[in-house]
Order: structure tokens, then C-alpha cells, then sequence
């Protein structure tokens, strides 16, 4: 294999990949980036087994070949490299010894056989959407099995449910985020059991979706969907009929994670649809003063006090054990009066901050039913694009 490229473009290349390169494994493999060169397209794959990520750039070919470059170093020499333009790649198709050749000087390292590398078929047997066919409204067959989702569309929702997905692997299903197709909408479903969060994209001209689906996306697939840079197409790949990974199209990128193969919980029966308080804050009143107070909180307990009243709000954060206290007041609106409920703040405040669907949104509306049943917060009032919902502690 022999190959230039420029330098920057390569390690923009890397960078996109790199999420699936481990960087430490029992299997060395893992730790090697997979280089395929095809006339004058370079293929890099990485994949730690539950993703593989595998981007596309086009190069100055000399000859075609395979090799497994260790991940870390390849990265390192090209960080160490950052002002020279142009790089010379080569791999002995013997020995797999690479060298690489730059404005600065000559460098080599050794690499791995590709035969020893997974066997994805998942990614090598599978093929991108074809787009016509998906936007073709009588192609009702293309849509059964994918979907294509804008950018923004795609980005704002993974950001509002990735990081409520639960951490512990004994709520498998838990650690995914639920990705539900209902007929013009896909919901986005993600929680650990204290709280929860639903983002919902709405079928138009652009997104288009399957009629009834509904897979769990590992959280760590969803991070990734945070910050792709071009709109997404969706692809379920099957064995027997049924759904082992899902492909995400994204630009030259393309993403394969498995599916967690486990039964959703029934999240609609946790939300309550009878919330006769109603409180009204200004998130840039609110978040502040709720971070001083939590600076006097019990780091354990993490809780915090809401006394609320019809125009004003006291947050009050104690640690008997530090002998710390700390009080503040902050307007709200409020269809009550003498409202007490305790919250964990760290929950409280990330449900605060990503109330934002169009731009920045500037007020939070919360529903509640009592001081110990959930606690519905949304963008605006009967907003239906997002709703988190936030478990309440005993005061």
C-alpha cells in the first residue's frame, strides 16, 4: 500500500473514527486503525466491537493494499506533525511494516496483518439507502426499513436524551436510548429510572421515517449523533428477520452499532397527564442561584428545597454534617400557594438547561401533582416536542 494525502485532511479522517478505536484491549486489533486502499479511495475503520465507525477520503493512490496501523501512534506523529502539509503513507504487504514520509523526515512503525482484523459483516454486507427511493412516497418498501433524519433535527434530540440513559448494566434496556417510529414521529426515549426524557422529530418534506418501528440504540451510538455534520440515513440490518445493528449514513461517514435486543419499558404509563400546579421560571434566574446553593448542599444527598409561593421561590441547600446552609429567593409564577418540594439538584438542573427546542429558551414550565409524584418539565406550556420528567426526593 502506498498512498499521499494531506495531513490535515488524514487526521480529520482519524478524528472521526477514532471514537471506536479502543485504547486499551485484550484484543490488540482493537487498538489498530484498518486502512484500505481501493484505487484512490482510503478506507479507515476502527471498532471496539459494539460500534465501528468507518470514513472515506480520497487520496493520491500509488498501489492498493490493507494494513492494521496502531491507533495511538498514528495519531500521535500526526499531532506531532500539525505544520507539514503533505504525508506519505506505505505498508510492506510482507511484513506490514509501515514508513511514513513527511516534509520533516522519515518515520516507521510496524503494523498487523489485516486477516487478523473482525469480521464485520454487518458492515462489509451492508449497503446505503438509496435516498431517491426513501423520498419517493409510493416506495412504500424502502420505507419499512429506513429512515432519513436532518441534521439539526438529529443533533437536538440525541443531546436531550443521551445522558439520562442509565449507566448500570443491569437495566440493559435502560442503557439505551429508544428510538420509536409511530407513524409521522420518531420519539426519542431515554431514562435511568430518576428521571426521564422524550424528544420527538416530526415527519415533513425533509425527515422521513418507517410507519411502526421501535429499536434501542446503545447511549454511546446516540453521544456520537450529537455532533454529525450532515443529515442522517438509517438503515436495520437483519438476520432472520430480525434487527442485530443499525446503520447511520452520515456524509463519507458511516456508523454501524448493534441494537440492544431487550423489550422497552411501558414509559408512557410513568407520566402523569394530571398536573394542576403549574410553575413558571426564568431559566437565567433559576440556574444560577440554584449552583450557589448547591455549593452548601450535602454532596451526598444532593438535596434541595423548593418553598414556592405564587410570585417567588426559596431554594434552601443544607450539610448538617459540614454545618453549611445557604438561601435564595427567585421569581416565578405560580398557580398555588405554599408548595413545598425537594429535589436532587444535579437532576433539577440538567432538566433546567436542556429545556431549549427553538434556540434559546429562556423559560422552563412545570407541571406538577404532588410533593412525591413526577415532575413534568417542557419548553413552553403544552409543548409536545419535549418533556423530561424528574423524580422528586423526600424533604
Amino acid at each position: 500500500m502506498k498512498f499521499k494525502v494531506s495531513l490535515k485532511e488524514l487526521n480529520q479522517a482519524l478524528q472521526k473514527v477514532s471514537p471506536a478505536l479502543q485504547k486499551k484491549s485484550p484484543l490488540p486489533i482493537l487498538e489498530h486503525f484498518y486502512f484500505i486502499l481501493e484505487g484512490d479511495l482510503l478506507k479507515i475503520i476502527a471498532s471496539d466491537q459494539k460500534i465501528t465507525i468507518m470514513y472515506q477520503i480520497v487520496v493520491e493512490p500509488n498501489e492498493d493494499g490493507k494494513v492494521l496501523v496502531p491507533g495511538k501512534r498514528i495519531m500521535d506523529i500526526i499531532r506531532a506533525l500539525e505544520d507539514s502539509e503533505e504525508f506519505t503513507f506505505s505498508s510492506d504487504e510482507d511484513t506490514f511494516n509501515i514508513s511514513i514520509r513527511t516534509a520533516y523526515g522519515k518515520y516507521s512503525m510496524k503494523g498487523l496483518d489485516p486477516v487478523e482484523f473482525l469480521d464485520l459483516p454487518e458492515l462489509f454486507q451492508s449497503e446505503k439507502p438509496d435516498i431517491t427511493k426513501l423520498l419517493d412516497n409510493l416506495n412504500e418498501e424502502a420505507r419499512k426499513n429506513a429512515a432519513l433524519i436532518s441534521m439539526k433535527d438529529i443533533t437536538w434530540a440525541s443531546e436531550r436524551t443521551y445522558f439520562c440513559a442509565a449507566k448500570d448494566d443491569f437495566k440493559l434496556a435502560m442503557t439505551g436510548v429508544f428510538f420509536q417510529f409511530v407513524g409521522d414521529k420518531l420519539n426519542l426515549v431515554a431514562t435511568d429510572g430518576f428521571r426521564l426524557t422524550k424528544a420527538t422529530i416530526f415527519a415533513d418534506g425533509h425527515n422521513v421515517f418507517p410507519k411502526d418501528l421501535g429499536v434501542i440504540v446503545p447511549a454511546e451510538t446516540v453521544e456520537l449523533l450529537r455532533k454529525v455534520d450532515d443529515d442522517v440515513l438509517i438503515s436495520f440490518i437483519r438476520s432472520e428477520d430480525e434487527i442485530t445493528h443499525i446503520r447511520f449514513d452520515v456524509g463519507n461517514t458511516v456508523i454501524i452499532s448493534r441494537r440492544i435486543a431487550e423489550t422497552y419499558p411501558k414509559y408512557e404509563n410513568v407520566i402523569p397527564t394530571d398536573n394542576p400546579y403549574k410553575l413558571k421560571l426564568n431559566k437565567k434566574d433559576i440556574i444560577p442561584a440554584l449552583r450557589r446553593v448547591a455549593l452548601f448542599a450535602s454532596s451526598f444527598h444532593k438535596l434541595i428545597k423548593f418553598q414556592i409561593s405564587a410570585e417567588a421561590m426559596i431554594l434552601t441547600g443544607q450539610d448538617e454534617d459540614q454545618g453549611t446552609q445557604a438561601q435564595e429567593t427567585v421569581p416565578c409564577e405560580f398557580n398555588n400557594e405554599n408548595f413545598e418540594i425537594g429535589f436532587n439538584y444535579e437532576l433539577f438542573l440538567e432538566a433546567i438547561e436542556n429545556m431549549e427546542v427553538d434556540g434559546d429558551n429562556e423559560i422552563a414550565f412545570i407541571e406538577m401533582s404532588g410533593p412525591t409524584k413526577p415532575v413534568v418539565f417542557r419548553p413552553s406550556e403544552n409543548d409536545e416536542r419535549l418533556l423530561m420528567l424528574v423524580m422528586p426526593m423526600r424533604i
